[in-house]
């Protein structure tokens, strides 16, 4: 008699200690990969026993909550964890490290994009990691367990590698009797947004929305207001592949190549898509959230798509991030389908500076093409972001303040426009610029896992001012001078001067000098909260977020990091 609670544990580990001023203490990364549910329910499809716990649902749910302590006792025969966002490099692994030490054989194993990217390293390093499974693993994850419940040979695991007793590390796409199983359910065969799977479901549909952070320091309603959209959004699931090389993001072309085994496109038919809609919608959710736009010009997919959900009569919001600019038609049929003001769309010229552009974005528009897209959308009474990225490769501060003057250019003309917001990226793994810095006048201090791991484990590894790289030559003058930190510290400082896009609510666009004094607001609200004395100064010349930063840490007690386990 199987004398297993569990045949496989699936856990989410958000990135657990972030600072970032205005937002306090947060952890960040707080939707899982979208394939997890999926993944789970194929595996309780086929009879096995499968739960998904989420850390971060488990933290709003109890604060003292410790999986390592929760799971002590059951006996549980594969924990599965994502590593698809290099943020979450350091609490991935070490809450393997210490479910490991409770549950010593169990087989551990990681998925996801960082995961696949670093496979062989990672398991050179951390020898209580079993496997990892590279690329779609919802048939690698069911033939990975009935092996290990029936004692079968691991190396017929598609798409994975795993260690050997004697210590060999084997990757079975070598092995021709690990190709795709033939159970491997299709696309539309899997259920993306059924979340009885995991453990607190309703939590989890309320709590989190964009961006991916959630404040320690604020309440649930607070979060929602003050850090969110203002609601919890659902990530819907079209498609799979990408035909385009961006030189900073780290899922492009190559790199899907290279984890998943194929780039290419892969759609879900609309009536699969609606059915998740659906569901999505009887766990609480309002507003869809999809970023898949592959082929921005051949837009017969997303209309049909479109169509099916006014026949379906789905009261639903979508919030839609374009990759590249939308057809007319597509424009007219988003707003006959979705015709609230809490749907609105997205576009990303990422600089102001077409030059710029050209080298590191595809699909390329011009400005010209730009504001012929914001015209129609004004036209047809549909709201919208615009989302800029500074420090792009080939970049320097005048052609970073061509960003600026686009900003200025479209909040003076639009009234629709609401989020019009410039971040900073870090440097992804599998991006060009991490493979090829060199190629763009840059330096980095990021060359593998270790450094990951390293940096995202340290008390400022922040999410929002930590870069990992330096550009040479951006600033024309002696801050130019120095390393990465200092590069860090100048490009946050001329953030806040002139990007600073900070606003009470969040989904409302502010000017920079607006920004800076809204954020030295939210620090003297969590100084009072904390206890201590009020920050009386804003960032600004002779005081920069650094030095911000160092009045916060004089004022408030020594924190510990915070960690899952």
């Amino acid at each position: 008699m199987d004398k297993h609670d569990l045949d496989c544990l699936f856990v989410h580990a958000p990135k657990a200690h972030n600072h970032y001023l205005p937002f306090g203490d947060f952890f960040n990364i707080t939707y899982m990969p979208m394939g997890l549910p999926a993944i789970a329910r194929v595996l309780r499809d086929r009879g096995h026993r499968t739960e998904v716990i989420h850390l971060g649902v488990e933290w709003l749910e109890d604060p003292q909550y410790n999986i390592a302590t929760d799971t002590d006792g059951q006996t549980i025969r594969a924990i599965g964890l994502s590593l698809y966002w290099h943020y979450q490099s350091y609490d991935v692994i070490e809450v393997a490290r210490a479910l490991r030490a409770v549950h010593p054989d169990a087989y551990i194993f990681l998925g996801g994009l960082t995961a696949g990217y670093f496979a062989q390293e990672i398991l050179t390093q951390f020898p209580f990691i079993d496997a990892v499974i590279r690329g779609h693993a919802e048939g690698s994850c069911d033939v990975l367990v009935d092996r290990l419940k029936t004692g079968g040979d691991l190396g017929h695991v598609p798409s994975m590698l795993h260690r050997l007793a004697d210590g060999t590390i084997v990757d079975n796409n070598q092995n021709p009797a690990a190709a795709s199983s033939s159970l491997t359910p299709t696309l539309d065969e899997l259920h993306f947004a059924d979340l009885s799977v995991m453990r607190h479901p309703e939590t989890y549909a309320k709590s989190f929305g964009f961006p991916l952070a959630y404040g320690r320091e604020f309440s649930g309603a607070e979060n929602q207001a003050m850090l969110s959209m203002g609601r919890a959004f659902f990530p819907l699931f079209i498609g799979r592949g990408c035909p385009w090389m961006c030189t900073f993001c780290g899922g492009n072309r190559d790199t899907l190549r290279r984890v998943n085994g194929t780039s290419k496109l892969n759609w879900r038919t609309p009536d699969r898509v609606v059915d998740d809609i659906r569901q999505a919608m009887e766990f609480g959710y309002k507003t869809m959230a999809l970023c898949f736009d592959p082929t921005p010009t051949k837009d017969t997919y997303y209309r049909t798509l479109f169509e099916k959900i006014r026949q379906a009569r789905l009261d639903v919001d979508f919030y839609f991030e374009c990759w590249g600019l939308p057809t007319l038609a597509f424009i007219q049929d988003f707003r006959k389908t979705f015709p609230s003001p809490e749907s609105y769309l997205a576009v990303s010229p990422d600089t102001g500076n077409e030059a710029i552009r050209k080298i590191n974005k595809q699909p390329f528009f011009t400005n010209d093409e730009l504001f012929t897209a914001l015209d129609r959308f004004e036209e047809h009474e549909v709201t919208f972001d615009v989302f800029y990225t500074m420090a792009l490769p080939g970049e320097v501060v005048a052609t970073a303040r061509d960003t600026q003057n686009q900003i200025n250019a479209i909040a003076a003309r639009y009234p629709r426009a609401r989020r019009l917001m410039t971040w900073t990226v870090q440097l992804e793994p599998g991006s060009a610029q991490y493979e090829r810095p060199e190629s763009f006048n840059m330096i980095t201090d990021r060359h593998g896992f270790a450094d990951f791991y390293r940096v995202h484990g340290g008390q400022r590894a922040d999410t929002y001012s930590s870069l990992g790289f330096k550009i040479n030559d951006y600033f024309g003058d002696e801050r130019d001078q120095g390393g990465i930190q200092e590069f860090e510290r100048h490009l946050q400082h001329l953030k806040c001067m002139e990007f600073c896009f900070l606003g009470r609510d969040p989904r409302f666009w502010n000017s920079p000098a607006q920004g800076r004094q809204h954020c030295l607001e939210r620090r003297q609200l969590l100084a009072e909260r904390r206890g201590t004395a009020l920050p009386q100064r804003a960032i600004g010349e002779g005081f920069d977020y650094m030095d911000a930063i160092a009045e916060e840490d004089k004022l408030r007690p020594k924190q510990e990091r915070h960690q899952w386990i």
